[in-house]
């Protein structure tokens, strides 16, 4: 899932790298384009090493919690099913009840975790990658590339085989 939202992320954010070109009466002039692959800058940044280690530690904990909550249910699914024949048929319905309340409160607290995990994952990981964005058109600039382009796999780039900004970039990051 990480790796979905960073590259739909990258893919947005990239649109953004392309400079205008130098046109001189309707020509082209002098075009010069690099290339980075932005999502191994990006998955590679320390910040996003942390981040990731956040959000697996995060996701890991309710995990936990969910398997609790599953534990439970199915305890007293056990103790219900043992005392069925002991029980008045209102009893049983009443138990049938709580258990698919349980059953619904897991199922919702499912649904707040997945939803908590991506927010928490936009709110760390946004700042990264306009960060590694701005860096990236930076270095672009400073080195005289008129285009930037993402040799991400299935970014649309076939053949990188101009400049790659990867080294630089890094450098300015400072790692």
């Amino acid at each position: 899932m990480l790796k979905k939202i960073i590259l739909l992320s990258i893919i947005f954010l990239s649109t953004n790298l392309v400079a205008q070109t130098k046109v001189s009466e309707g020509i082209a002039t002098n075009t010069k384009v690099a290339h980075i692959n932005t999502y191994e800058l990006i998955t590679s940044m320390p910040e996003m090493v942390e981040v990731k280690k956040q959000l697996d530690q995060f996701y890991n904990d309710r995990q936990n919690e969910i398997r609790e909550m599953e534990s439970a249910l199915r305890i007293k699914i056990e103790l219900y099913q043992s005392e069925v024949p002991e029980k008045t048929d209102q009893e049983n319905k009443e138990r049938l009840e709580e258990i698919q309340g349980m059953e619904d409160n897991i199922r919702l607290y499912m649904d707040q975790v997945y939803q908590e995990l991506e927010k928490k994952q936009k709110e760390l990981t946004e700042p990264i990658l306009e960060k590694a964005m701005k860096v990236i058109q930076e270095v672009g600039k400073e080195n005289g590339f008129d285009y930037v382009l993402d040799s991400s796999k299935n970014q649309g780039l076939i053949l990188a085989n101009g400049v790659d900004l990867m080294q630089k970039v890094k450098i300015k990051l400072g790692f």
